[in-house]
């Protein structure tokens, strides 16, 4: 059978960069492929390649056996070629039903609102939201129904090939689900798919086959069932990984807590909160995305407002009331959005590393550039962020040094409780774990960690003890002895077995 879509020896460089050095690209009718690398690798390129968006390459681009080059996405979508990438393009206060028809050579010359509603249904029935009413506000939906109503407008086209840049990345386990059972209905009615992603877990899940991006090369693609987590690693890598996470010790709790987070009640929970954080441990809050986890971080931190409800902190009370005051009594707080809220992505890697403890490279307001690179180096070196890149934007970093830059950062103000919203998100899997062992270092030097994360692999294998929150409400605690995937996924998202009652079971 010929392949749909064949890319032999491509070439792109930018400038002095070589993103791709002879990459080679398959994938037959009705496939899944997932395309793997390291961020820096060149999977951002390819895809852009593939979909039209850069036409600055060289090498053979054939599909269905005629050699092609396109120079617009246009192009490249009206051959059969669709991408949805991480970002929504969907114009959230337009109903579902004139985003799936927004733009294209299918969209219709005049159309009412109920005629849209009923041409888009068929598309939403395909990416598995028949239920969904075409003619509602596309804000009243979920992220991850929104994301499926991007592969819904994508499909209005008729593609022969779809690219999902991502798709799960800011989506919890529940949504992520959606997205896996939606490719694997698209496959089997013959449409090919390149399924772009950092999780693992989802790779082996859909794949058929899976292709390696390393250092712009590409490997020799391998069938899916031939692999397992530690060899596809190794092939990223090009060495072996021999631990992923830190090994953990059970830790019998003695002492005072660093802090007591007393009937906290962030604004966006249903329910006050209550645990302790001891210092040298690393506690996990596992939720999925909008379970009220990322608040309960932020209230700590004094980036959110609250209702009600005390801290305890270092023997006092202490309730900050801007991140100000958090920073001055030594909590680091690192956001889910390193690009919006965690970074200066215009200016340089240095000045990132040294914006949260100004005072300390100052001298009557006046900074010292001496002293600035002398911390910066010393805190880039902890995480393995090289010294020699500190005078480069923040924003040229792929996206795994990115965020290490956004963790370092806080070691200038020597913290004794760092909190983090989501540590690797849209961080390639060499990237996270050296953040999860820099994370587990910090924790063994004496401060307190809390982690807030929907990925359930690292919720599971990081900390050494789990909260639970499900829909802004604290379900359990679980201790090291007790956390597995399973247990875990019970508590998040049907802890009052409501899957059960729907079935007609006796509660």
């Amino acid at each position: 059978m010929q392949p749909l879509l064949k890319l032999t020896n491509i070439k792109r460089s930018y400038g002095a960069i070589q993103a791709l050095r002879g990459a080679d690209f398959e994938i037959m009718p009705g496939e899944v492929i997932g395309l793997v690398g390291e961020n820096g690798a060149g999977k951002s390129t390819m895809v852009k390649i593939i979909s039209g968006f850069d036409s600055g390459f060289t090498g053979e681009y054939l599909l269905n056996g005629e050699a092609l080059h396109f120079n617009s996405p246009i192009q490249a979508e009206r051959a059969g070629i669709a991408v949805a990438q991480q970002e929504l393009s969907l114009i959230k206060t337009m109903s579902v039903a004139e985003n799936i028809f927004l733009a294209g050579d299918k969209v219709p010359t005049f159309a009412t609102k109920r005629s849209l509603s009923r041409m888009a249904k068929p598309f939403l029935e395909e990416v598995g939201l028949g239920h969904i009413d075409p003619s509602i506000a596309t804000d009243r939906l979920s992220i991850g129904e929104q994301h499926l109503i991007e592969v819904a407008r994508l499909l209005a086209h008729d593609p022969q090939l779809l690219i999902l840049d991502e798709p799960t990345a800011a989506l919890g386990e529940s949504d992520s689900i959606r997205i896996l059972d939606m490719v694997n209905r698209l496959s089997k009615r013959g449409k090919s798919i390149v399924y772009v992603s950092h999780r693992m877990d989802e790779i082996f899940k859909i794949s058929d086959r899976i292709i390696v991006l390393r250092d712009g090369e590409s490997q020799l693609p391998r069938e899916a069932a031939d692999l397992d987590v530690n060899s596809l690693v190794e092939l990223m890598l090009g060495r072996e990984l021999n631990n992923m996470f830190p090994t953990r010790d059970i830790k019998l709790q003695t002492g005072e807590p660093l802090m007591k987070v007393q009937n906290l009640w962030p604004d966006r929970l249903l329910e006050r909160i209550s645990f302790d954080i001891f210092p040298g441990e690393i506690l996990g809050l596992a939720g999925q995305l909008g379970s009220g986890t990322g608040d309960i971080l932020a209230a700590i931190a004094g980036a959110t407002k609250t209702r009600d409800g005390n801290l305890v902190y270092q023997g006092r009370n202490f309730l900050p009331k801007n991140p100000r005051e958090a920073i001055d009594a030594g909590i680091a707080y690192c956001s889910d959005d390193r690009k919006h809220d965690g970074l200066f992505l215009g200016r340089p890697i240095s000045e990132n590393l040294s914006a949260a403890a100004l005072k300390r490279i100052s001298n009557w307001g006046i900074r010292s550039d001496a002293e600035e690179l002398s911390m910066a180096s010393e805190n880039a070196v902890k995480f393995t962020v090289d010294p020699a890149r500190l005078s480069q934007e923040a924003g040229v970093l792929s996206g795994g040094n990115q965020q290490k830059v956004a963790l370092a950062k806080w070691l200038a103000i020597k913290p004794n409780l760092i909190l983090v919203n989501e540590p690797t998100r849209g961080v390639d899997v060499g990237a996270r774990a050296e953040i999860y062992q820099k994370l587990r270092e910090l924790a063994d030097e004496g401060a307190a960690i809390i982690i807030a994360s929907t990925d359930i692999q690292e919720i599971t294998n990081l900390p050494d003890r789990v909260i639970t929150v499900y829909r802004g409400i604290q379900i359990g605690e679980l201790a090291l002895e007790d956390m597995t995937a399973a247990t875990i996924l019970k508590e998040i998202t049907d802890p009052f077995d409501e899957t059960g009652l729907q079935e007609g079971q006796v509660a």
